[in-house]
């Protein structure tokens, strides 16, 4: 639904409002500083209706203003760019979404299953083989996260492996680092775990075009919808917003490391860097079903998003994860449902949440939260974006609540309207 100017008005106005309150620094207030620079976008099926930028991009510059064109570290938000891409390939023939990833991926067939008390806590080192998983990794499995793989900062066994025994670089990882250090967790298809998944899927896709990951999906997607911004090594800090960590205090802190500038692997889980108004030109090609009206060219036929973006998590495996947006809802609400997972690379919706925002809708984010939808019943999609550590800042999570709950308050506005004419 396209708004009404009013309400386009009054949206821009709250909104610039919330930026202004994410990025001015106050003594009067607690935390002083939600964070130094802060994008938010909102877009509708064929254009932006808001995008802008206050704040600086890094506290020890502050004469370095933030602006729309300042690249952002996405971390997570790249997986759905992987995934578009391993679409891509599934719609051409070349990946089929069922079969092994092995057979594409030879290596993979080493990784096996961690099962209990296998890893020494103290060394590092496996006491006993992994086992061979009873049903194949799939590409399906990645793209659900039901492949059994996890992060080192979830998983206390992957935080063992990667910070005992034999140290490989968790940062700017090798390939040697994924076959050694991220077993599976559980049988494939049996949970669902968030991990490196997305990073294996971008793997496969580079076995199957013979390309790096950044190189296929510029060929296929960032030329094809002008996100000219898009890089896997953008090589300096000279045109990035810089990651800052909350310390116990509740200031804010220029994050030294953490980031691979011209990374050895093109990670299509977490490695992409790019801004806010380039991303939202990727969030117009799900909303029209696979079209981008950027450049008028069909990255995926609409029969493929249609098919993706519903939920294919089975209803027996349960998705628990901090920041879900049913998180909202109070857990004793007796109509609530677990959200599910879609084949878009992002999550599934399943309620009506207080915002506004419909069941049926997808989303995600990133690290350093950063966070967006795409909903498909009033065809529109917002991103906040900052650049703030560590995940689920309570400061930020209610500043993208309040964010989300505007566009809808906006949309009520000019229904309203146009129900009066």
């Amino acid at each position: 639904m396209t708004l009404t100017q009013k309400s386009k008005s009054n949206l821009s106005n709250s909104l610039d409002q919330i930026l202004t309150e994410v990025t001015t620094f106050s003594n009067d207030k607690e935390p002083n500083l939600i964070a130094p620079c802060c994008t938010i976008g909102v877009t509708d099926l064929k254009s932006n209706l808001y995008l802008n930028t206050k704040g600086i991009s890094s506290l020890n510059e502050p004469d370095k203003k933030a602006t729309n064109e300042k690249l952002y570290a996405f971390f997570s938000c790249t997986k759905a760019m992987t995934v578009m891409g391993a679409l891509i390939l599934y719609e051409r023939g070349l990946l089929d979404l069922n079969k092994p990833v092995s057979t594409y991926f030879p290596e993979f067939s080493t990784i096996g299953v961690l099962e209990p008390n296998i890893v020494d806590k103290k060394t590092g080192k496996l006491l006993r083989p992994l086992k061979a998983p009873l049903t194949q990794v799939n590409a399906k499995h990645l793209i659900t996260h039901t492949a059994g793989f996890s992060y080192g900062f979830l998983h206390p066994d992957y935080f063992t492996l990667i910070t005992k025994g034999e140290k490989l670089d968790p940062i700017n990882p090798t390939i040697e680092f994924f076959l050694t250090k991220t077993p599976l967790v559980h049988q494939p298809g049996s949970a669902w775990m968030y991990g490196h998944s997305i990073d294996w899927l971008g793997f496969i896709i580079e076995k199957i075009c013979g390309k790096t990951l950044g190189e296929f999906l510029k060929q296929e997607i960032f030329d094809p919808i002008g996100m000219n911004s898009c890089t896997f090594h953008p090589k300096t800090f000279d045109n990035l917003n810089r990651i800052h960590f909350r310390k116990n205090d509740e200031s804010l802190k220029v994050q030294r490391v953490n980031l691979s500038l011209d990374p050895i692997l093109d990670l299509g889980g977490q490695g992409c860097y790019g801004t806010v108004g380039d991303y939202l030109k990727f969030l117009r090609v799900w909303l029209n079903l696979g079209f981008s009206p950027d450049s008028g060219k069909r990255i995926l036929s609409k029969n493929t998003v249609e098919f993706a973006k519903r939920n294919h998590l089975p209803d027996n495996l349960n998705l628990e994860f901090i920041g879900l947006s049913h998180n909202f809802i109070d857990d004793d609400e007796p109509t609530k449902k677990t959200d599910g997972w879609t084949l878009t690379g992002h999550a599934y919706t399943s309620n009506d949440l207080p915002t506004g925002r419909p069941k049926g809708s997808i989303y995600w984010g990133g690290l350093a939260n950063l966070s967006y939808w795409i909903d498909f019943e009033n065809q529109i999609g917002g991103f906040y974006a900052v650049q703030v550590l560590p995940y689920m800042d309570e400061y930020n999570v209610e500043y993208i609540g309040k964010f989300e709950s505007e566009v809808y308050n906006a949309l009520k506005e000019s229904k309203s309207t146009t129900a009066r004419f």
